[in-house]
């Protein structure tokens, strides 16, 4: 007979011989006090099987009719604890005993009386030391760090089948192993932990845990190290003199854990706070194209080295601050006059190298006209010839230069046939 046919046959009989005990009051006795009868026959030969958390017993029937039944004794085998009784049987053809509700790993002592008429009970048998056994620990556990701020744990399944579940047991910095996670069915074999810190060292252990509550012994421990977040990208620079375009450049990131493919993200902030994602790239420079009059505005820029699966680096504590070129110096010294009705414009032209030509505007009212005549002009005077009576005109210059941007305007002056200065 195989020994698990063995445990559920003693299993089947020690509960067959409890529930006949029970039915014959066979605790009725529990209360009373024994009186030691040397005459009765001893218990000598006792088999033992023990598992996780019970125990069975086994022995040879007592062909004795002075025997009407047995009086079993435990004490946990530690503290110089004494035998107490813990079971009664008041049927003498009884020849098993199921022990239960055990603690797995611990060492008990037994013994064992016959029972005699009268309330008599023999001497006790022999101590029978019996350890209760354990379940296995988990095998084969492995931590793998193969995403960001993330461990995946893996193990191969328990063989026992009365395993219900898996306590995902972590260790904290008291040094302790405390229970984070516990996975349901004996076959569910991965856990991942989740919102860990970047480049720090984790270690795990599992144990299995029965149907009935009963933990294995813990597996052995497992350590991994979550991806480290990238370090900053440094010497970041921003160019100051491109027309309508900021031009970013930085160093080239070294190889790192968890980036196989070097991508870079830009970000920008107009104040060095709440930074804004930009544009992604494998190159290590980036040109930001401006808008329209989008001239002398600064930016502040930040660039990140992106690692797999989202990872993304450190930002640096010194961002780069770039603009785009400034427009000209506005023209000197504004005046107009009416000369023979007409409008007769002058300016001078500030120490500006960039300044290449001006635009002068004219304006009617609320609308601001511009007439081809108007623009291109090279000179630092300007006749407007059509003008007509009972009108007002507003004029201002502009400077341009190469790249077409357009400088700030100078003051308003109005003038009309009639008048006979500007007026400012």
């Amino acid at each position: 007979m195989s020994t698990k046919t063995l445990w559920n046959y003693l299993k089947l009989i020690g509960l067959c011989a409890l529930l006949s005990a029970f039915l014959n009051g066979c605790f009725s006795s529990f209360g009373v006090k024994l009186q030691e009868d040397v005459s009765l026959p001893r218990i000598d030969s006792i088999n033992t099987l023990a598992d996780v958390s019970s125990v069975g017993f086994e022995w040879k029937f007592l062909d004795n009719e002075q025997i009407k039944g047995f009086v079993i004794y435990r004490a946990q085998a530690k503290d110089n604890q004494k035998l107490q009784k813990i079971a009664t049987i008041s049927n003498r053809f009884t020849t098993h005993f199921y022990d239960i509700n055990l603690k797995p790993q611990t060492k008990y002592i037994y013994a064992f009386a016959t029972l005699g008429s009268n309330n008599t009970i023999s001497p006790k048998s022999e101590p029978i030391v019996v350890q209760t056994s354990f379940i296995d620990a988990v095998e084969s556990v492995f931590a793998l760090n193969n995403q960001p701020r993330s461990i995946k744990l893996i193990w191969s399944p328990h063989p026992n089948p009365s395993i219900d579940s898996y306590l995902i047991q972590r260790l904290n910095k008291a040094g302790e192993f405390k229970t984070i996670k516990t996975i349901p069915h004996r076959l569910s074999v991965e856990y991942f932990d989740d919102d860990l810190k970047d480049g720090e060292s984790y270690t795990y252990r599992i144990i299995a845990q029965s149907y009935e509550g009963i933990k294995s012994k813990p597996s052995q421990s497992v350590s991994a190290k979550t991806i480290p977040q990238p370090a900053p990208i440094e010497n970041i620079q921003a160019t100051s003199e491109l027309p309508r375009e900021i031009k970013i450049t930085w160093e080239q990131a070294p190889d790192t854990q968890g980036v196989s493919k070097k991508q870079y993200k830009i970000l920008y902030s107009p104040n060095d706070k709440n930074y804004k994602k930009l544009a992604t790239t494998n190159q290590t420079s980036y040109t930001h194209k401006l808008k329209d009059k989008e001239d002398g505005i600064s930016y502040y820029y930040q660039v990140v080295l992106l690692g797999d699966n989202g990872l993304e680096g450190r930002m640096s504590s010194s961002p780069a601050k770039g603009s785009s070129l400034p427009p000209p110096s506005t023209p000197l010294l504004f005046e107009g006059k009416m000369i023979n009705g007409k409008a007769t414009l002058s300016w001078q032209t500030p120490s500006d190298e960039r300044i290449q030509n001006y635009i002068v505007y004219r304006k009617e009212g609320k609308i601001w006209a511009q007439s081809a005549r108007f623009i291109d002009i090279y000179d630092t005077t300007f006749t407007d010839k059509e003008m007509q009576k009972g009108i007002i005109y507003k004029y201002s210059v502009t400077s341009i230069d190469k790249n077409g941007i357009e400088s700030a305007p100078t003051q308003e002056i109005e003038l009309s046939i009639e008048s006979q200065k500007a007026t400012r």
